[in-house]
C-alpha cells in the first residue's frame, strides 16, 4: 500500500463535489486536515487497510487495526469515498489525462462514520471490513482500481491509491542437512551454490562463448579444445542453460531468431560428446545492458536517452554502426552454465551390484565407501533412475559407529519427503542419544527444529533453542553456519513478536538480522526471501539494499531483478534515472511478458496500472507491451 501526498495542489472540484459536499483544501491547505495527516505520518508500518469487492460487487474498506481506524475517524463528518479510476484511461496512442481534480475516475457518494460504523464486519484473523458503497454497473467485470479518499469535516484531506507488492514472512535462509562428510541444501541449485554443487558430486561451470558477426553455426569441433581444458570427460553434463544475446543494431525479431539459433547449435554440439540426453534451456535477448553500460560517458551517450526504436534507427547509420561495431562486438555472445555430474568409480555399476558392495563395505567396516555407494544410491533415486524405496536394501545397523551412515540416510529421506518433518526430527533425537558428541548430527537436529518450530510446536523454547544454537561452535561447527541459524531464528521471533504486538521486540529481531545477514553467503533465493522479508515488514529501504548490489549483472537473477522493479516502480524520482532504464530495459529483455504483467491492475496480477501516470514508463510500456502482451 503506498500513500499519496495531501492534495494541497488540486483545482476546484468537479460537479461530484459539489453533490456529494466535499471541501478541497486551497494551497495553504486546511486545519481540519492536520490530525489526519498527522495520523498517517505517523502510522505503524504493521497497520494495513484497503478495498475489497466481494461477489454482490458491494466495496468494503478492510483494516486490520481498527485502533488507528478510530483514531482517523472520530466526528460524524469524517468519512471515505472511493474514487473508481478505469484501465482505458492509459490507453496507449494518446495522452495520460492530467489528475487536475479531487477524482482520476468516478467519485462515488462519500460514507460517513455513523454508516461507516453500522454496517461493520469482522474476520476471525481480526481484519474489519466496512461497507463504503458498490461498484457501478459500467465497470463490473471491467478493470478497474479504487483509489481511497479520506474525509475529515466533509474535507478531502488524503489521496490514496494502493499498489501489490508480494511479500512472505516464513521463508528462512536455507539452512541444509549435513550428510556423508559433507552438507546439502534442501532446494538443490548447483548452478549457484557450491555447497550443494560439491555434496552432490557436481559442479557448475560458468564460461562465454563469443558469436561472430554472421556465423550461426557451431560443430563438435569447435568446442573441443574447450570441452577438453575443462577435462569434462570426468563428468556427465546434466543441464546446460544457455542465455545468449545480440548486439541491438538490427529488428529485434531477428536478433533473437539468430541467438536462438546459436545457442541450440552450442547444446547439439556438447550433446555429442555424451549418449545421455542433456536437459536444456535457453533464451535469446538484446544485450540493452551492456551496450548502455558501454555508451555512458562517452561521445554516444545522447543514445542513452533515446527509446529503443530511435537508437535502432540511428544505428542504421552505417558510419556510426562501424565506429560502435568494436563495443557490438562484445555483446554478441552466449553465457553458458553447464550442470556436471562427477563420475566415480560406481557410476558404471548395476544396481544389484550396488547393494552388494554396500554390505562388503559394512563388512569391512570401510565407513567411507560405504558412504560413497550410499551417496551413489541417492544420486540416482534423485534422478528418477531408481524408486526412492530402493534405499532400504542399503541395511544400516541401529549402531553408534554407523551413525554418520544414518545421518545421512535421514538427510536423504527429507530431502525426498520434506513434508515428514517431524519423523526426521525423531530419528535424529534418537541418532543424536547414539552418537551424543557428534557435532553434524546435532547441527541437522537445530535445522530440523526450525521447521517444527513453524509448525507451531510449543516445546521449542526460544531462549534455550538460542543457546542450543550457540552451543554447536563447540562441536566444530562454522562460525557462519551458525549466525545463519541465528538469522532465522530472529526471523521466527520478528513474527512472533508482531502478532503479540510487540513492537519494540519485534524491532530488536529485525535489526539483528539487517547487522548479519552480510556475514553468511546468501544465494539469490535466499537474498529474494530475505527482501521479501524486510518489505513485509515495511523495510522497502532495507529490501532495495539487499537486491541492488546484484542488479549489474547481466545474468542477473529475473526473480530477484523483477522484486527491484516491485519495489520502485512507484518512484518517480527512481524511474527518471538513467540508470533506471538498464534495469528495465534488461527486465524486458529476459521476461516481456512477466515484464507487461506488472501494470496490470491492483489485486488482479500486477502492482498498479496508474504506474502509468509516469510519462515515462506510460511510454515503455505502449513501446513494449502492445499487441500480444497488451491488455
Amino acid at each position: 500500500m503506498r500513500s499519496a501526498t495531501l492534495l494541497l495542489a488540486l483545482l476546484l472540484a468537479n460537479f461530484l463535489l459539489a453533490q456529494w459536499d466535499i471541501r478541497v483544501p486551497g494551497e495553504q491547505g486546511d486545519a481540519r486536515c492536520n490530525d489526519c495527516l498527522r495520523n498517517m505520518d505517523n502510522k505503524p508500518k504493521e497497520v494495513l487497510f484497503g478495498f475489497v469487492v466481494d461477489p454482490r460487487n458491494e466495496i468494503w474498506f478492510a483494516i486490520n487495526d481498527m485502533r488507528f481506524f478510530d483514531a482517523l475517524f472520530k466526528r460524524s463528518t469524517d468519512g471515505i469515498a472511493v474514487d473508481v479510476v478505469p484501465r482505458d484511461r492509459y490507453a496507449c496512442g494518446r495522452s495520460v489525462p492530467e489528475h487536475e481534480g479531487l477524482s482520476k475516475g468516478t467519485l462515488l457518494e462519500p460514507v460517513y462514520l455513523p454508516a461507516l460504523k453500522r454496517n461493520m464486519e469482522q474476520d476471525e484473523l481480526g481484519v474489519t471490513y466496512l461497507k463504503v458503497g458498490k461498484l457501478p454497473a459500467q465497470f463490473v467485470n471491467k478493470p478497474v482500481e479504487l483509489n481511497l479518499v479520506v474525509l475529515q469535516d466533509r474535507t478531502a484531506c488524503y489521496y490514496n491509491n494502493f499498489y501489490d507488492l508480494r511479500s512472505y514472512r516464513w521463508d528462512l535462509l536455507n539452512m541444509g542437512l549435513f550428510m556423508d562428510s559433507l552438507r546439502y541444501q534442501d532446494a538443490i541449485d548447483t548452478t549457484r551454490s557450491p555447497i550443494a554443487a560439491s555434496v552432490l558430486r557436481r559442479k557448475a561451470l560458468h564460461f562465454t562463448i563469443p558469436f561472430e558477426r554472421g556465423r550461426t553455426t557451431y560443430q563438435a569441433r569447435d568446442l573441443q579444445p574447450l570441452y577438453d581444458s575443462l577435462r569434462l570427460t570426468n563428468f556427465t553434463i546434466k543441464h546446460i542453460d544457455i542465455r545468449a544475446y545480440s548486439s541491438v543494431d538490427g529488428p529485434e525479431a531477428t536478433n533473437i531468431a539468430l541467438q536462438e539459433e546459436r545457442a541450440k547449435a552450442i547444446v547439439a554440439a556438447l550433446q555429442s560428446f555424451q549418449s545421455p540426453t542433456i536437459r536444456t534451456t535457453v533464451s535469446a535477448s538484446e544485450n540493452w545492458v551492456e551496450f548502455l553500460n558501454d555508451i555512458s560517458g562517452s561521445k554516444y551517450e545522447y543514445l542513452g536517452r533515446q527509446s529503443k526504436d530511435e537508437v535502432k534507427a540511428a544505428l542504421r547509420d552505417r558510419s556510426l554502426l562501424n565506429a560502435l561495431e568494436p563495443q557490438l562486438a562484445r555483446h554478441r555472445k552466449a553465457v553458458v552454465t553447464l550442470e556436471l555430474q562427477r563420475r566415480t568409480e560406481f557410476s558404471d555399476a548395476s544396481d544389484n551390484d550396488l547393494v552388494e558392495r554396500f554390505e562388503r563395505s559394512l563388512a569391512e567396516q570401510n565407513m567411507e565407501q560405504a558412504m560413497r555407494i550410499q551417496h551413489e544410491v541417492f544420486q540416482r533415486v534423485l534422478d528418477h533412475d531408481l524408486p526412492t524405496s530402493f534405499l532400504d536394501r542399503l541395511d544400516v545397523p541401529n549402531k553408534k559407529e554407523y551413525a554418520l551412515l544414518l545421518n545421512s540416510r535421514a538427510a536423504y529421506r527429507h530431502f525426498l519427503d520434506p513434508a515428514d518433518v517431524f519423523a526426521t526430527y525423531l530419528a535424529l533425537q534418537d541418532l543424536d542419544r547414539l552418537a551424543p558428541g557428534n557435532g553434524r548430527i546435532k547441527y541437522n537436529l537445530c535445522a530440523m527444529k526450525f521447521r517444527v518450530w513453524l509448525l507451531g510446536a510449543q516445546a521449542v523454547d526460544p531462549v534455550a533453542f538460542g543457546k542450543e544454537i550457540d552451543r554447536l561452535r563447540s562441536y566444530g561447527i562454522a562460525d557462519n553456519l551458525v549466525t545463519r541459524m541465528h538469522i532465522n531464528r530472529n526471523i521466527i521471533l520478528a513474527e512472533q513478536h508482531m502478532r503479540a504486538g510487540d513492537y519494540a521486540r519485534k524491532d530488536e529481531a529485525l535489526k539483528y538480522i539487517h547487522r548479519n545477514y552480510r556475514q553468511v553467503d546468501l544465494s539469490d533465493s535466499d537474498l529474494l526471501s530475505l527482501a521479501q522479508y524486510f518489505t513485509s515488514f515495511g523495510n522497502h529501504e532495507w529490501a532495495l539494499e539487499v537486491i541492488a548490489p546484484k542488479l549489474s549483472r547481466i545474468d542477473v537473477d529475473r526473480d530477484l531483478l523483477f522484486y527491484y522493479l516491485n519495489l520502485t516502480l512507484v518512484e518517480p524520482e527512481l524511474t527518471a534515472d538513467a540508470q533506471y532504464r538498464k534495469v528495465l530495459l534488461n527486465a524486458i529483455n529476459l521476461d516481456r511478458r512477466r515484464f507487461c504483467n506488472l501494470f496490470r491492475p491492483y489485486g488482479k496480477g500486477g502492482i498498479t496500472f496508474q504506474l502509468l501516470d509516469n510519462p515515462y514508463l506510460h511510454t515503455v510500456y505502449c513501446e513494449n507491451c502492445t499487441g500480444t502482451y497488451g491488455m
